[in-house]
């Protein structure tokens, strides 16, 4: 009996042990609540966390070229679209941005936004491939055949700093 009643008081330890951490921990947010409202320009840019992000998704950038670290995407879609590469600003930019590369047309992904949550793209003007623009500022134009999408926000015209003052 004395056996059982210490096996009874270990399993119960285990079992509280094994159940804190569920209890304690939050759900981590999806890639495409943080990076998808991130491109509609719905959330604040803020490179170090977006770099800090990618970075945890996808390991070290495989490039630093034009201003950007790019991050190489495998397995991952917003709104349906596979996307290829996500890129975000490094300190040489005068802007803080986040960008993304699709493996479609941009059409198809402005229906494909459009049909998820809502969000309409405008053609800046009637050539054979304008840029569309959200009410919110994100930009989605040609890459060859393919889509990049990005919202940029200038560093120098938020409020407080010295170029704003």
């Amino acid at each position: 009996m004395h056996i059982v009643s210490r096996l009874a008081g270990s399993l119960l330890a285990s079992a509280s042990i094994l159940a804190a951490p569920l209890v304690q921990a939050a759900p981590q947010p999806t890639f495409g609540s943080e990076v998808g409202n991130a491109l509609l320009c719905l959330n604040q840019l803020n490179s170090k966390y977006f770099f800090d992000y990618l970075y945890e998704a996808f390991g070290p950038p495989y490039k630093t070229e034009g201003g950007a670290y790019w991050f190489k995407a495998t397995n991952v879609s917003l709104w349906g679209m596979q996307v290829t590469d996500v890129l975000v600003n490094d300190g040489s930019s005068p802007a803080d941005f986040i960008g993304a590369f699709f493996n479609t047309t941009p059409v198809k992904l402005v229906d494909a936004i459009s049909g998820a949550v809502g969000i309409r793209f405008t053609p800046e003007d009637n050539t054979q491939y304008p840029m569309r623009q959200s009410q919110a500022g994100s930009k989605i134009v040609y890459n060859d055949v393919n889509a990049k999408m990005y919202c940029a926000k200038s560093k120098y015209l938020v409020p407080g700093t010295p170029a704003a003052q």
